[in-house]
């Protein structure tokens, strides 16, 4: 009987331990810091831009510091070497609001309190992204270029948590958490761009141009972070402006060439011959570049970008993140160069044009 009873309550006890200890067991684990050693820098800028009321004159010297990371540029089958990194692929990519303007760009590796002195290679003001390179071939010595990985929604994350770098000092550097709300569009007003953004929360210690982790793989970099909230660029884009950076004629990534808003009235449905119940987007203003900037005109209704619908509100349904702004199709659905339809009314008559896929 005091034998029954003593077993039960061991095994009570292991059942209890067994549950409280389940959440933890399933909770992915905090990335590693160390691997970082050898994959981020930090980078120091000395700003000077011009003072636009005395156009002769520069503004005082401002400095900004943040993160670049080690990224390795595509090469060709018959020049990569195998097994081994080639230290005249490797470069360092930033935002490019960390370095516009500077007279000085100063990266400092974690085990190496000696600074080097970077040069700006590329910068895409549009998409805040530049590439950095050191000529000095020591800096590179034990560098590893990052692995991207896509992002993916919380439904398909096997951890709701993102993670990036607290920097406390050159030689403190720790993990902070922080969560997903959405993959948004933002709007850059330097080109009138609209390209896709990842919006976080809980993440507010980190800076420009540090890495974003997901299910331990580097899934994006940061732009900005503070006030338990942060931005960031997925690697979806950042792979492109990589792929176009090596081929030595990038412009830009690819964003639509046109300004739209819903039917302000309905006289303007009848003024342009447009069904006022036919879901779409109203074409006011056509970009000089961009997507659909040679074949629209001011006053098309666009109801069909590909094999995508639209919503009066310029919503589609993508196949990863749901129903979202059109814009996010540049994302992983429409790079630079595919051809593309654009099916509209012009003028009360239904036409589908051909066009390409720009920046």
């Amino acid at each position: 009987m005091i034998k029954n009873t003593l077993s039960s309550v061991i095994l009570g006890w292991a059942l209890i331990c067994a549950i409280l200890l389940l959440p933890q067991s399933l909770q992915a684990e905090v990335p590693a810091i160390k691997p970082w050693f050898k994959q981020a820098v930090l980078l120091k800028s000395y700003q000077q831009s011009y003072d636009w009321l005395t156009p002769w004159e520069k503004r005082e010297i401002r400095t900004q510091t943040g993160m670049a990371l080690v990224v390795r540029l595509p090469v060709s089958e018959n020049t990569e070497s195998a097994g081994t990194v080639d230290k005249q692929v490797l470069h360092l990519l930033t935002t490019a609001e960390m370095v516009a303007d500077a007279t000085l760009l100063e990266v400092t590796r974690k085990d190496i309190r000696q600074p080097f002195q970077a040069k700006l290679v590329l910068m895409d003001y549009a998409a805040n992204l530049a590439l950095l390179n050191i000529e000095d071939s020591n800096f590179w010595d034990g560098l590893n270029p990052i692995d991207w990985s896509p992002v993916k929604s919380k439904s398909k994350a096997d951890d709701e948590n993102v993670y990036s770098l607290n920097i406390k000092s050159v030689q403190e550097w720790e993990v902070e958490s922080g969560t997903i709300q959405l993959m948004a569009v933002g709007h850059r007003g330097v080109s009138d761009a609209w390209l896709a953004l990842l919006k976080l929360s809980g993440v507010s210690k980190s800076g420009q141009g540090f890495p974003l982790l997901q299910d331990n793989e580097t899934v994006g970099i940061i732009l900005e972070a503070g006030k338990g909230e942060a931005k960031a660029i997925p690697t979806q884009m950042l792979l492109e402006f990589l792929a176009h950076a090596g081929s030595g004629s990038y412009k830009s990534l690819a964003h639509r060439g046109f300004s739209w808003s819903r039917l302000p009235q309905r006289s303007t449905a009848d003024f342009f011959q447009i069904p006022p119940e036919l879901p779409g987007i109203w074409i006011n203003r056509v970009l000089p570049y961009g997507t659909g900037s040679d074949v629209l005109q001011r006053g098309d209704y666009l109801t069909k970008i590909g094999k995508w619908p639209l919503s009066h509100d310029g919503k589609i349904k993508h196949p990863e993140w749901g129903l979202s702004l059109f814009d996010l199709l540049f994302l992983d659905q429409l790079k630079v160069g595919d051809s593309l339809e654009l099916e509209l009314i012009r003028d009360g008559k239904a036409l589908v044009l051909q066009t390409r896929v720009s920046a």
